[in-house]
């Protein structure tokens, strides 16, 4: 028993042996593995038994001798391995002979070896370019290099250009203009206190007025000396205070409108803009309301000092009618219907355009009447205006223009018209002077900055003023603004007692600036001390425009001279030709009547209808012998509802204006220049003299002499 218990365990033992295949060979041969074992050929003999052991010996010992090692695996790269590239990852596979693999192994991207391969070099307003290759892969790309901005020397005056001071640059200039960067007083400031304060101020002076003993000729005389005058002295003093309130709130006003011609995009500004408008017409009804409670006190003589009877009548019944609340309400009302204008995009087609003229026109004939006249037309003409003449009195000026201007501008235009068309002329001198803006091209900046240079007002002692130190003053100062509402103007702030000037973007080439500059010069010398007409205010600027052009014959290529002057006169004869149609027009609107061309059918039904405006402008057009040579829509444009009546005012200026280049031709350039300074420098000798007292001065001619539309005519179509 004990005998087969360990033979079983040894059977287990090389049963577990062979499960491992791991038994030697000498121990398979025991237990009758591969050997032939106990069988049938050893015939049982002894001998050959002998002869199995021997050779079982002697295969044991060789067995030893050529075991097999344990197997160690080689791995190797596999055919469908990736290879690295610059951009990509690749993927090693590895497998052993005996067919075991192991983990794939990711190879990261190398990564491009960019090399310089060229460039092309940055320039002051020009971007460059640097280029390379991957020296691995050949991949090429790029970079964009910044330009490298002008490097400006310091201006020579402000109003002109700095030179880029880099090499190789050509065309690198700037003119040092503020364009946004205002004097301090400019920035707009005006809130709720300054408006309690003028509150206060208006309660503080009408209780004393009101407490104040009503007039009585016989106690309430006027006295350098005494009680009452020492007591209106106090109460002068109040009423200067509110009055300087009021003026600055007039100058925030103007600012809150300058600000939102800036940025007419901006939502505040135009609502600052609009609030201004109406608080400042309240502000003016609030103050006139005074008169007449001043001129019931005993204050009556002293207030009114001066003033004539009729004057002071005049006085008190305007006081009373720009405080009524129904002019309130009307100016509140126009001033809505200008901002809705200029949201309207397309005013040559809106429907609307008519439909807000016709409501503004019977605003303003109201708002007339209030005021005592019997049109809008009489009332801007003498009362807005300063004009000395009447609306009836433009019948005969329209005559003259009809007669002598209206062929002359045709046969201006015909050979202007022929000049483009077979004129071979410096287009770049030309776009220079006339097209591009003052504050970006060099050569018209240097053109009209040579002109101003030699400009300036010399017959008063006491105002030796340079037209040059003023524009530089103008281009550093903070007083010259830019913005998004198309056009051009010169406004002053009594206030500050400041001018500004206004450009904008196709209103700022060097013909403007110099027409806007004839406007600001006035307000340097006069600071708006005069009442001045409008109409010798248009020839301060289009007088400027025209000695300009007369300087710059010699001074600038003279192709392109040809082809500036031949423009710049149809230019001005047109503005004639303009104006005296829009007032015209303004006229039979205005007035609801009409006589010429067309008028069977515009005044068919006796009524002049918004949907017939279009109608009217095309036949006055027609009555003044220039369709189809002036624009037919000219009166949708916005001067019917932001400037009503005015534009007469450029009719009539433009006359002396162009009187002045031919004085300039005629008689010499430094004739039409003392000329033109004259028109500024009349108020030296007698700031009362009216318009045509003011040309005759000169030593032109008036708008109402015949002589100088013959002049004209003759002139222009002979030269």
């Amino acid at each position: 028993m004990k005998k087969l218990l360990t033979l079983a365990l040894m059977l287990v033992m090389v049963i577990a042996l062979v499960s491992c295949s791991l038994i030697p060979e000498n121990i398979k041969n025991i237990f009758g593995g591969e050997s032939q074992g106990e069988g049938s050929e050893n015939n049982g003999t002894g001998e050959q038994g002998g002869n199995d052991q021997g050779e079982n010996d002697q295969g044991e010992g060789e067995g030893e001798g050529d075991e097999e090692p344990p197997h160690t695996h080689e791995f190797v790269l596999t055919e469908d391995s990736i290879a690295v590239t610059c951009e990509k990852d690749g993927l090693n596979k590895y497998a052993c002979a005996c067919g075991e693999t192991k983990p794939d192994e990711v190879v990261p991207a190398t990564g491009h070896d960019m090399q310089p391969n060229g460039s092309m070099a940055a320039s002051c307003t020009q971007k460059g370019i640097n280029y390379f290759k991957c020296a691995n892969c050949g991949k090429s790309k790029s970079e964009i290099v910044a330009a490298l901005g002008h490097q400006f020397g310091e201006a020579p005056e402000a109003s002109r250009f700095a030179c880029c001071t880099r090499e190789g640059c050509l065309t690198g200039a700037f003119v040092t203009e503020s364009n946004g960067t205002y004097a301090e007083q400019l920035t707009f400031n005006f809130d709720e206190e300054d408006e309690a304060a003028l509150a206060a101020k208006y309660e503080e002076i009408l209780a004393i007025i009101e407490a104040a003993p009503e007039y009585d000729p016989a106690l309430h005389g006027y006295a350098e000396e005494g009680a009452l005058a020492d007591e209106y002295a106090a109460v002068d003093a109040i009423h200067t205070e509110y009055y300087d309130l009021i003026m600055y709130a007039i100058a925030q006003r103007q600012i809150a409108e300058i600000d939102y011609y800036c940025q007419m995009d901006n939502a505040e500004l135009e609502e600052r803009y609009s609030y201004m408008m109406d608080y400042y017409t309240q502000l003016i009804a609030t103050f006139y309301s005074l008169s007449q409670p001043i001129y019931d006190s005993c204050y009556r003589e002293f207030f009114y000092y001066g003033m004539t009877e009729p004057e002071i009548k005049a006085y008190l019944f305007d006081s009373s009618a720009v405080s009524d609340p129904e002019y309130v309400e009307l100016k509140a009302r126009n001033s809505e219907i200008e901002l809705e204008f200029f949201a309207i995009s397309d005013h040559i087609n809106d429907s609307r355009v008519p439909e807000l003229y016709a409501e503004f026109v019977r605003n303003n004939n109201r708002i007339a009447e209030i005021m005592g006249y019997a049109n809008y037309l009489e009332y801007a003409y003498g009362n807005v205006y300063g004009r000395d003449y009447t609306y009836t009195d433009v019948a005969e000026i329209t005559d003259y223009i009809k007669e002598y201007i209206a062929p002359a501008f045709i046969d201006v235009y015909i050979e202007y018209t022929k000049f483009i068309q077979n004129g071979s002329y410096n287009k770049n001198i030309y776009g220079s002077i006339v097209d591009n803006s003052f504050f970006k091209d060099k050569t018209g900046n240097t053109a009209l900055n040579d002109y101003i240079d030699i400009m300036a007002f010399t017959s008063n002692p006491d105002k030796q003023i340079s037209f040059s130190d003023e524009f530089n003053k103008l281009m550093s100062n903070g007083n010259l603004y830019r913005g998004q509402y198309s056009g051009a103007f010169v406004t002053y702030l009594s206030a500050f007692d400041l001018p500004i000037a206004y450009f904008s973007g196709g209103y700022d080439n060097t013909f403007t600036v110099a027409h806007e500059f004839g406007h600001y010069m006035n307000e340097v010398y006069n600071r708006s001390e005069y009442n001045q007409s409008y109409d010798i205010l248009e020839v301060h600027s289009q007088g400027n425009e025209m000695l300009y052009l007369a300087f710059l014959d010699g001074k600038i290529d003279g192709s392109a001279y040809q082809m500036i002057k031949i423009e710049q006169i149809v230019n001005t004869l047109n503005v004639i030709m303009l104006g005296t149609a829009v007032d015209c027009f303004e006229q039979a609107i205005y007035l609801n009547s009409y006589d010429g061309v067309g008028a069977d059918t515009i005044m068919a039904d006796g009524q002049i209808t918004a949907d017939e405006y279009d109608y009217l402008y095309y036949c006055i057009t027609e009555d003044l012998g220039v369709r189809g040579f002036i624009s037919e829509t000219y009166w949708r444009y916005g001067m019917t509802i932001t400037s009503p009546c005015y534009y007469i005012s450029y009719a009539v200026s433009a006359l002396p204006a162009l009187q002045i280049y031919e004085m300039a031709v005629t008689d010499g350039f430094e004739v039409a220049q003392q000329a033109y300074l004259k028109l500024f420098t009349y108020t030296d000798i007698n700031p009362d003299f009216n318009s045509e007292e003011i040309l005759i001065n000169a030593g032109m001619n008036s708008y109402n002499d015949e002589e100088l539309y013959k002049s004209l005519y003759e002139f222009f179509v002979n030269n």
